[in-house]
């Protein structure tokens, strides 16, 4: 799975090169494709947490409301309670989007679970969705349809060196057994914990994501290192010198390709011609109306 030329053909690397899931099981609409160039690959577009300019972020009403919207599917955060527990979060700490306070490593699930991620007034519609709560993974999962497209992306890192194969575990956890798991895929900023979680969960993808700093070659070769099928780049990387090469190689190499965070239709256009089968936006309904 390390090497570059295993990547997308090792059966513990997930799906078949180039895509993500099977298009006959999950309905890969082609819409961004159709719309610049058909015979480019189809461009799937995830609500980033959920829609979050319409509800709270990383919350099960935020993921409804972008699969209202059109969507593909969602991109959501999760973190560790301090007993171990999955849930749908995105800051360390509580105070932004919830009426807690202190980190969320420091509260168990039953204390995150009286949380309101409805109260703040930095989050959307906060008389509207006073009361909502913090999902787990698993009820995130259980929420969507079954064609949703999910994007997990793992916050979490755990605690020591035991730590990114203790997230690991946790994830096959919820994971295993799941009729549905072939829809995921694993993320992560560390490289530790993206490699974790490709030993620990044959047949997801699991994608490392890189900054817009990293040239996207170098992510390409890090991230086939942790054994990845999948690198996650910030969208403006894709247009930084030598990221066309890099990007060939990558589509070539069977390592799928998202982007992030995409609201302009033009940009999603650029980056399905470079090979990019997904893309993460803040305003998923807006790019989608505007290329149907």
């Amino acid at each position: 799975m390390g090497s570059r030329g295993s990547v997308g053909r090792d059966p513990c690397a997930g799906p078949a090169p180039g895509r993500w899931v099977d298009p006959g099981t999950i309905g890969w609409s082609g819409r961004l494709a159709r719309a610049t160039r058909p015979e480019v690959q189809a461009v799937q577009v995830l609500g980033h947490r959920g829609a979050r300019l319409v509800a709270p972020e990383n919350t099960v009403e935020a993921f409804r409301a972008a699969m209202d919207e059109g969507a593909d599917g969602v991109e959501l955060d999760v973190r560790q309670t301090a007993d171990g527990a999955l849930v749908c979060f995105h800051d360390a700490a509580l105070g932004r989007t919830t009426d807690g306070r202190g980190l969320l490593r420091e509260h168990t699930l039953a204390e995150v679970a009286t949380l309101d991620a409805g109260a703040s007034p930095r989050q959307p519609g906060a008389r509207r969705f006073r009361g909502v709560r913090i999902p787990t993974l698993a009820e995130a999962l259980d929420a969507l349809p079954p064609d949703a497209l999910i994007d997990v992306e793992v916050k979490a890192r755990g605690e020591g060196q035991q730590g990114p194969k203790d997230v690991a575990a946790a994830l096959a956890g919820v994971l295993a057994g799941r009729g549905d798991s072939a829809r995921v895929m694993v993320s992560s900023f560390s490289r530790r914990v993206a490699a974790a979680a490709a030993a620990e969960l044959p047949g997801i993808r699991i994608g490392l994501i890189s900054p817009s700093f990293v040239p996207l070659g170098r992510a390409l070769r890090t991230a086939e290192g942790a054994g990845c099928s999948v690198l996650a780049a910030h969208f403006a990387a894709y247009f930084g010198p030598k990221a066309k090469a890099a990007a060939r190689r990558a589509t070539d190499e069977g390592v799928l390709l998202l982007a992030w965070t995409v609201d302009d239709p033009q940009v999603a256009a650029r980056l399905a011609d470079l090979g990019v089968a997904v893309v993460v936006s803040d305003q998923p309904g807006r790019l989608i109306r505007s290329v149907d």
